[in-house]
């Protein structure tokens, strides 16, 4: 029974570190921007958190725009009956402003919204252009905002996987 046990934690501990590390990775990659109406959770998208918040056939396209462009995944439940305008979002970095295109996956479509309690928000803003992870970068809604800067660590281990497959 002890041998069972044991068998039974030594196949279960890894599942249970790889959750801890896919929280730890969506952690390390996301903001929230605060709002009076919604807020909402933004997390950078790239080579760690696709494979974490997709699944094949999506988890290929995704990965595949996140290299070409800057991708931001949006998340909220709405708290309060509220409106959100998703044409105003921008990214900011090293002066120079780019707007974002939202794509929808619920109740974020392109213009105002009218959102009420309990209604789940999930969209993809896209940036034509590629944000230095290196360097901090702002996303703007408004007056809103949200600063990401990761840590060294975090920025360099998007740009491992980038280096080897260059090779």
């Amino acid at each position: 029974m002890r041998k069972l046990f044991i068998a039974a934690v030594a196949l279960c501990l890894p599942l249970t570190l790889a959750g801890q590390d896919n929280a730890q990775i969506i952690k390390d990659y996301s903001k929230v921007m605060q709002s009076d109406d919604v807020s909402l959770n933004l997390i950078h998208l790239n080579a760690k958190t696709v494979p974490i918040l997709f699944q094949p056939p999506t988890l290929y396209s995704m990965r595949a725009r996140a290299q070409q462009q800057t991708l931001v995944y949006v998340q909220s439940v709405v708290e309060s009956n509220g409106q959100l305008d998703t044409s105003n979002f921008v990214i900011e970095q090293g002066g120079t402003s780019t707007p974002g295109t939202p794509t929808s996956i619920n109740n974020f479509t392109k213009g105002k919204l009218k959102l009420k309690l309990g209604d789940k928000v999930d969209g993809i803003l896209a940036f034509d252009t590629k944000v230095d992870v290196t360097k901090p970068f702002t996303i703007k809604h408004g007056l809103d905002k949200a600063e990401f800067r990761f840590t060294e660590a975090s920025a360099k281990a998007l740009a491992a996987p980038a280096a080897a497959a260059a090779q």
